[in-house]
């Protein structure tokens, strides 16, 4: 009779990567659920009202469908578009990285929004990362959506540094996350209790989102607790070492 050493462990190892290719389907299965609902909904709301405009045109006050049915085309619209950049984010970019000044890019990202609420800003100017403008554009501004979708009054927004990484807070003084969703907001679609719900906005991928241009730039993305009552998030980012003459050359 024939023993194999170690059989246990690989009849326990086979059956531990069998449990994870199984959880992984299971995560892709309800992405996929979750997204088509997220699809759906807009697109039945927006049938229903053509349906009804075709059945009385003459009580139907065109200027108001048309307006209607363009913002839940522009909602559908975010949400593929979201869609295709997690999809690009997860196959992984090949483009090259460019220096950015973390402080120049947050000033540009809060210029360019309206007045929801004021953001406070606090920025140390010369830190450096490595990466792709649009793309940690959007990760700012959807952090920026989310902070000024939750706040009652206030933003602010802070840029550090601590040992070799560049640290972006941002701060609302909202009704905060619980710590037991803290990890749970970046889930796709995920809404928590209370101010994370479809009332307050949002298609449930921004931090989603987030989360993953962080990854893809070799960075961390955290829910806590802020002092300013609500929640914060904080992004860090490896800090990019060049001098003063290697960046103006960039």
């Amino acid at each position: 009779m024939i023993t194999i050493s170690g059989g246990d462990e690989i009849v326990t190892l086979v059956a531990r990567m069998e449990h994870l290719v199984e959880h992984m389907h299971a995560q892709q299965r309800q992405f996929v659920t979750d997204a088509s609902h997220e699809l759906g909904t807009p697109l039945a709301g927006l049938r229903l009202q053509l349906e009804e405009a075709r059945m009385n045109p003459g009580q139907t006050d065109l200027g108001h469908l048309v307006s209607h049915a363009l913002r839940e085309v522009d909602r559908i619209q975010a949400i593929v578009n979201d869609l295709l950049m997690l999809s690009r984010l997860d196959t992984g970019s090949h483009d090259p990285l460019l220096p950015i000044e973390v402080a120049d890019l947050v000033e540009e990202e809060v210029g360019k929004r309206g007045t929801v609420v004021p953001i406070n800003l606090d920025l140390k100017k010369g830190l450096i990362v490595g990466g792709l403008t649009s793309t940690l554009a959007r990760l700012l501004s959807n952090l920026l959506d989310n902070a000024e979708r939750h706040a009652k009054s206030a933003v602010r927004v802070t840029v550090g540094s601590e040992d070799d990484e560049v640290v972006v807070t941002v701060d609302d003084d909202g009704l905060g996350i619980a710590l037991s969703e803290r990890e749970r907001v970046f889930d796709h679609f995920s809404r928590t209790d209370g101010a994370r719900s479809r009332e307050h906005g949002g298609f449930g991928l921004g931090l989603t989102m987030a989360l993953a241009i962080a990854q893809a730039h070799s960075g961390t993305l955290t829910a806590r607790e802020s002092g300013m009552g609500g929640a914060q998030l904080v992004l860090r980012l490896p800090l990019l070492h060049l001098d003063a003459v290697a960046y103006e050359a960039a």
